[in-house]
């Protein structure tokens, strides 16, 4: 692996005389990517420097659970550093050939910062920051929120990133199309019958708030998905679930793993209202609580539909992972929710 890394860096730095690849080793965490951190040493003539990169490869197809490209990734992240202020890693490159790497990868830089959020709050070593890097975090996704989606798009690939039926053609286009994908996937991940899913994606079909303009949106905004470093954020990452939607969708996802990771992104921010009335004055978008819940419901639903498939692989033994099991939690707590959503009756005290 450190030979290939080092051959890949190559073309990427022709004028390097040498590129030793040193320190490789899995980072834990983050579950539908494989990640790897290592250094390149790099010596050009009488100088050396020494470069934190990270690989980040695709799963094997059998037990991919949200399937995306990583030349799309390459180019979306790209995109972020050239049109906006957003801190992003540097991307440099991507390769498609299995041959090299295993699978399909891309090599990015390690930006600084911590990615121990959790840190942040409950009495953490880095409560202090807490308010600052919200505030920040909140003005970043404002930002994304605003920037102009036909240069974030490159080529159009974000307008259907998985390749299911998906037309951004308008707003009620955009929403009548992915809850075809929503209903096409109760049936694709059917190992068992969920009614309470299908009643809830109808019933969200139904029940969808007033239009809001498509932008680009991060796609698994939540609180892990950001590092920071003296009061600010220094990263968002993970780019790889990035599509054009609704700009509500990153708020109500974020709401919705900020409960199910014991963190108070959301709660921390006092300036202006707190974090959604900040993001209002950021945006003019107007955004309601009701609006953050729906669409807390409507992300649940988004990523429901690649881990049941997943799962329904798993019960089939066309894998034996247990990830899916892992990353079902957030569909598992929503289905309470959902359950609230539609009037069911509910054991006292849920």
């Amino acid at each position: 692996m450190n030979e290939q890394l080092a051959e890949f860096l190559k073309r990427q730095w022709p004028d390097a005389d040498t590129i030793t690849v040193e320190n490789f080793e899995p980072i834990p965490g983050g579950y539908s990517r494989e990640t790897f951190r290592f250094d390149a040493r790099v010596r050009r003539g009488n100088t050396e420097e020494t470069v934190p990169l990270i690989l980040r490869r695709d799963p094997p197809a059998a037990v991919s659970i949200l399937p995306t490209s990583r030349q799309t990734e390459h180019e979306l992240i790209e995109a972020v550093r050239a049109h906006t202020s957003i801190p992003v890693s540097k991307s440099y490159g991507y390769e498609l050939d299995r041959s090299h790497f295993g699978e399909a990868a891309m090599i990015i830089e390690r930006m600084p910062g911590s990615g121990l959020t959790s840190a942040l709050f409950n009495g953490g070593a880095d409560a202090a920051q807490a308010e600052s890097v919200c505030t920040h975090l909140c003005e970043l996704i404002a930002e994304l929120h605003l920037a102009d989606a036909e240069k974030l798009n490159v080529g159009g690939k974000l307008s259907d990133p998985r390749n299911v039926g998906v037309d951004i053609s308008s707003w009620d286009r955009y929403m009548e199309t992915t809850f075809e994908y929503y209903l096409q996937g109760y049936h694709w991940g059917d190992f068992e019958p969920l009614p309470v899913l299908m009643d809830a994606y109808l019933t969200l079909r139904r029940a969808r708030p007033r239009p809001l303009r498509l932008s680009l949106v991060h796609g698994d905004f939540n609180p892990v998905n950001f590092l920071y470093g003296e009061g600010r954020v220094t990263a968002l990452i993970d780019w790889e679930n990035a599509r054009i939607g609704d700009p509500r969708e990153d708020l109500g996802w974020m709401q919705a793993m900020d409960v199910l990771s014991n963190t108070n992104i959301m709660g921390s921010v006092t300036k202006e209202g707190g974090f959604l009335g900040y993001y209002n004055k950021l945006t003019g978008f107007n955004v309601t609580q009701d609006e953050v819940n729906y669409f807390c419901l409507f992300g649940t639903a988004n990523i429901a539909v690649p881990i049941t498939n997943a799962l329904k692989r798993r019960f089939q033994k066309e894998h034996m992972e247990l990830t899916p099991f892992y990353i079902i939690q957030p569909s598992i707590v929503n289905v309470l929710n959902f359950a609230k959503m539609l009037g069911y009756p509910l054991p006292a005290g849920v």
